[in-house]
């Protein structure tokens, strides 16, 4: 598609005029975004309110959202409405807040630059360029983790084209459910929490249902989880879990749950990668508990269930260097996590 004023709008507030930038919503061709309802929510509301408060909340949140193109523009603006946004402890600005630019070298994702809160006090949005260099090119962009964006735009230079992305090889998305290491607290940018590694590594569509602290496998959220279209889904929330007890009691009856709306999908149960975080003793117990469920599974019959376990993340050696925290990974953390879990999910695709 030509690249013309007439077919664009203006922003309200915006500052950046040169090069003839026009502007665009993304809910419109050739543009596809991925990962988000198109409120760009994760969950509906009456699904997030009989959850809990805090799902209530962080549904609003864009993790996992991703918006794909290709451009000859030799650059990319971005203009964000942020809404509701939170910091939480040694999680970024870049990481809540802002957007990661990746562009496609020779079959991968590289980054191409952040497009970060830059607008001063009082303001509201996010509005920034990227210079990406000339020719065509595939471009992705992903959405912050602790933030809800209510609009959305982008603009390219007048003049030049825009075309629809290659598809996913896997466009069946991956569905990930969990705590706040699913939803990436501590990544370095929002394109590097696991589901996004996983995603890179595979070129497979995948939605995030991260809720950091607030993981607890309620039947309103697992139900949900049950209608969705999904080529695999990823069980990752023991880590939220209050105690060992309450995983015990929850964990394979929130696998049942699923497993009677979805007799045939795959799912993959992982415990938590912080094994010496806090009190190891509990910490094998939660482990042995997953495990525990992986094999009740197998023994009923089912032959699409996986098991990860989690103190196998990180190396022995460089355990000390994958966290952020000694809690949640860091990108290197995460890269481990991504890699390990995309050699089991690519077991499943097709």
């Amino acid at each position: 598609m030509k690249i013309t004023k007439e077919i664009g709008f203006t922003p309200k507030d915006t500052t950046i005029t040169r090069y003839d930038p026009v502007f665009f919503r993304i809910n419109r061709e050739p543009f596809r975004y991925y990962g988000l309802r198109e409120d760009f929510t994760r969950v509906p509301e009456d699904v997030a309110k009989a959850t809990s408060p805090a799902v209530e909340r962080m549904a609003r949140y864009t993790v996992g959202g991703r918006v794909r193109f290709a451009t000859d523009s030799d650059y990319v603006v971005l203009h964000a409405d942020v809404g509701v946004h939170e910091l939480p402890f040694t999680t970024t600005v870049v990481t809540c807040w802002s957007f990661d630019l990746l562009k496609r070298v020779n079959g991968e994702w590289q980054l191409a630059g952040s497009f970060c809160p830059s607008q001063g006090e009082g303001k509201d949005y996010i509005e920034s360029r990227i210079f990406v260099g000339e020719g065509r090119k595939e471009l992705m962009i992903s959405f912050p983790l602790f933030s809800a964006i209510p609009d959305f735009a982008i603009a390219l230079r007048e003049g030049s084209n825009v075309w629809a992305p290659e598809e996913y090889t896997y466009p069946t998305p991956v569905v990930f459910y969990g705590s706040s290491i699913v939803h990436g607290s501590c990544a370095g940018r929002p394109s590097t929490c696991y589901p996004a590694i996983v995603s890179q590594l595979l070129d497979t569509d995948f939605i995030s249902l991260g809720f950091s602290g607030a993981a607890l496998c309620e039947p309103a959220i697992i139900d949900y989880i049950g209608t969705l279209t999904m080529s695999v889904f990823v069980y990752d929330y023991d880590h939220n879990a209050p105690n060992a007890e309450y995983l015990e009691k929850t964990h394979y009856a929130g696998y049942e749950r699923f497993r009677r709306a979805q007799p045939d999908t795959p799912v993959i149960m992982a415990s938590k990668p912080d094994y010496y975080c806090g009190d190891v003793a509990e910490n094998e117990r939660r482990r042995q508990i997953v495990r525990e469920s992986y094999e009740r599974a197998v023994a009923a019959g089912d032959k699409n269930v996986s098991y990860i376990d989690g103190y196998t993340f990180y190396p022995d050696e460089c355990r000390h260097f994958a966290s952020a925290d000694g809690c949640h990974p860091n990108d290197f953390g995460y890269y481990l996590m991504g890699k390990r879990f995309a050699e089991e999910i690519k077991k499943y695709l097709k």
